[in-house]
């Protein structure tokens, strides 16, 4: 700016205002013998009226005593109030031209802001294969939009950010692979335990829980042997079926069946069976 904006030269003629109460010893002398006069006045059911007219008259007194102070405030005060209004109605004056430009400033702002805004999102996409993420997996930080940041400082804190996600996305597929030949070494499907692991779940938590389940699941079929050994001690085979000799309820049967799978289908279905003693036999090719 050329020629620095100045008031010019101006001063405000300030008295300090001196309050004097004139006759303030009498009127203190008359307060004090009021007081001293109800002072330690006894109240009882013979002196309420009494009681109920004195403490009305020291209660006028005293508001006597507030309105006048009330008075003098409102009077001390006016010079000020006019002076304040004076300096406000200037002030707004000058708000008639600042607030347009400020409006305007901070328009600009929001239009610089949303370039810079464009700006990150392009040099997001055009880094965001270089470490295998998607754009819209990084979060934009507020600092990267600031005028002061540098492209190098905006550079640098994508990469972090970027790198982040990659170590994520790394850490998630390891974990995948490990989870679902930890479950397949038992005939276990790994569907259910890796939805948990891509919810956040720790893999040394899965993994010991796959060990607990398969425990679970030996103890299941030892029980469920031993109650089909206890059941074939009265049970025959007639046509294809088998009967319970103690009830004559028929406990089995054999039936053919033809099966469309894929190889991991098959594996899953014969894990199931095996989990739950349903014999089986391959026939023809």
């Amino acid at each position: 700016m050329a020629n620095e904006l100045s008031l010019p030269e101006y001063t405000i003629d300030y008295r300090p205002t001196v309050i004097t109460i004139n006759n303030f010893d009498r009127l203190k002398a008359a307060v004090e013998a009021y007081a001293n006069k109800y002072q330690g006045m006894a109240v009882t059911t013979s002196t309420e009226k009494e009681a109920k007219s004195s403490r009305a008259e020291l209660r006028k007194l005293k508001q006597a005593l507030d309105d006048k102070r009330k008075e003098i405030r409102k009077k001390y005060a006016e010079p000020y109030q006019r002076f304040a209004a004076q300096i406000k109605d200037l002030e707004a004056t000058l708000d008639s031209s600042i607030n347009p430009i400020d409006a305007g400033l901070k328009e600009l702002e929001d239009q610089q802001r949303q370039l810079r805004l464009k700006h990150v999102q392009s040099l997001i996409s055009e880094m965001a294969p270089n470490y295998h993420v998607e754009p819209g997996e990084v979060e934009i930080e507020p600092t990267w939009l600031n005028k002061t940041t540098t492209k190098k400082k905006v550079t640098e804190g994508i990469a972090d950010v970027m790198g982040y996600i990659k170590k994520q996305h790394d850490d998630l597929k390891t974990g995948i692979s490990t989870i679902t030949k930890y479950a397949q070494a038992y005939q276990i499907d790994p569907a259910g335990w890796i939805d948990q692991l891509k919810q956040g779940q720790d893999v040394n938590y899965l993994l010991q829980a796959i060990d607990n389940q398969v425990k679970l699941n030996k103890q299941k079929q030892q029980t469920l042997e031993a109650q089909a050994a206890e059941a074939q001690t009265h049970q025959v085979q007639q046509k294809g079926k088998t009967i319970d000799t103690n009830t004559g309820e028929v406990v089995s049967h054999s039936v053919s069946l033809k099966i469309t799978a894929t190889i991991p289908q098959l594996k899953l279905l014969r894990a199931f069976m095996d989990s739950n003693q349903i014999r089986y036999q391959r026939v023809g090719a």
